[in-house]
């Protein structure tokens, strides 16, 4: 009997391994790409910044809890609603609803300040007090602002300005963050102070870095390894603070070079979150870890921007899609348009899917299934009329069909050698356990 159950207990392991075989992969969870060393972080994500491409996924949909990396979506909101020579008045509830050990720089209750100086507070110091005035700055020029107030003013009850208009900003994040691409996201507040329904994943934080990195006025902020504030209304010493993202600094052990930016972010509940983003070779890279540690956060991170960088070539599109090339009298491609695709993988490796439509024809290129890069072959306003176009249609090319065709064979094959290893495995477990059974019927006979 304990050879039947340690025999069982086999079978159940290979089949786990035939029916499973990514996990059995160390690192990368993305099929067919290369493999990657393992990081302590319990979820993380690597992405190109112009196409927006996934190039290694850890858990990356995974909704955790990300502490002060929430404030880059705060930041890019602020820097799209407000004058950056604006003046702000920090409201009561902004200075005292923080917390204790909450990273602030000591404004005060009247204090004024500009949006530029703002946005450094929140985006180097971290200072919670910054990130809530952005969120109530931002939040009381809306209309939706003003709808909230007034139908609290008709309901009779009491209310507060400040936490209306925390509610009002925290749809606006959702919104934005929906619209740079993230897909299980929900933002309560412009800290990222816990909450139980504050959360996201390593896969929308790279999304909505994106958005961000892709705005000069952030770049900017984000470049300074150290800011001033200068006397204010109410405090008539400057202040002085340093960029706390320890891979920006030349001097400090965990330096990266190419790196433009980031955020970190702590809380108990969190753990270690960090964002990154660097550049090398024309190439920029996102790359978001989740609930790390302190001893490994950086350690993380350098492996998965190592990993991209090293493993990934971009391939030019116009350079090799000669189909446009060709008559670019009536269609254009962006000179920029590229891929991205391991180092051994080539343009004509790789699936095209094109989509006709009045303004001219998307591209969109995917490797082993793999999103991989898109752009847009435009139609030229004076010679639209020399291009016969019919009804929007999808198609694919006869010869990515032919791909997309031999694809589809391979992927059934591999899946009728898994049913059938599958059914074999379970007829023999069968005979051996009637086996097993009729002999002990016979013992039991004699």
């Amino acid at each position: 009997m304990k050879k039947l159950k340690y025999f069982t207990l086999c079978i159940a392991i290979l089949l786990c391994y035939i029916l499973n075989p990514v996990s059995a992969k160390a690192g990368n969870m993305i099929s067919g790409y290369p493999e990657c060393p393992e990081i302590f972080a319990e979820a993380g994500v690597v992405i190109e910044l112009d196409t927006g491409a996934v190039l290694y996924n850890k858990d990356m949909h995974r909704q955790m809890y990300p502490a002060s990396i929430t404030k880059i979506l705060t930041t890019l909101l602020t820097i799209e609603n407000c004058k950056l020579d604006e003046m702000v008045t920090f409201s009561h509830k902004a200075v005292y609803t923080l917390q204790y050990g909450d990273a602030h720089i000591g404004m005060q209750e009247g204090e004024q300040i500009s949006v530029i100086n703002l946005l450094h507070g929140v985006m180097l110091a971290s200072a919670n007090e910054c990130a809530n005035e952005s969120g109530e700055t931002v939040a009381r020029k809306t209309e939706a602002f003003s709808k909230k107030i007034d139908a609290l003013k008709a309901s009779g009850e009491a209310y507060d300005e400040y936490d209306a208009a925390i509610e009002v900003f925290a749809d606006m994040m959702n919104e934005r963050a929906k619209k740079a691409g993230a897909l299980n996201s929900h933002f309560m507040n412009p800290s990222g102070l816990f909450n139980e329904n504050h959360y996201t994943t390593c896969y929308d934080m790279a999304m909505i870095t994106r958005a961000a990195a892709s705005n000069q006025t952030f770049l900017n902020i984000e470049k300074d390894l150290t800011y001033t504030i200068p006397p204010t209304n109410i405090t008539a010493e400057s202040r002085h603070f340093n960029n706390r993202h320890k891979m920006l600094y030349p001097e400090n052990v965990n330096y990266y070079e190419g790196i433009l930016g980031g955020k970190t972010g702590y809380v108990d509940q969190s753990g270690n979150t960090l964002v990154t983003f660097a550049k090398r070779n024309g190439v920029t890279l996102i790359s978001v870890v989740m609930k790390s540690n302190a001893e490994n956060v950086y350690k993380d991170t350098r492996i998965l921007l190592d990993y991209g960088f090293n493993n990934f070539k971009t391939i030019s599109i116009p350079e090799n899609e000669k189909q446009y090339t060709k008559c670019d009298t009536v269609l254009s491609i962006d000179k920029n348009a590229h891929i991205i695709v391991p180092n051994n993988v080539n343009y004509a490796d790789v699936t095209l899917e094109k989509k006709l439509s009045s303004k001219g024809v998307s591209l969109r290129y995917s490797y082993n299934g793999n999103p991989v890069g898109n752009t847009y072959a435009k139609f030229n306003t004076n010679n639209i009329a020399s291009f016969k176009l019919g009804p929007s249609v999808s198609y694919i090319s006869k010869d990515n069909a032919t791909k997309n065709d031999n694809n589809t064979s391979h992927n059934t094959i591999i899946f009728v050698i898994i049913a059938i290893s599958f059914i074999v495995i379970l007829v023999i477990l069968l005979i051996i356990i009637y086996n097993h059974r009729r002999s002990a019927r016979r013992r039991k006979r004699k």
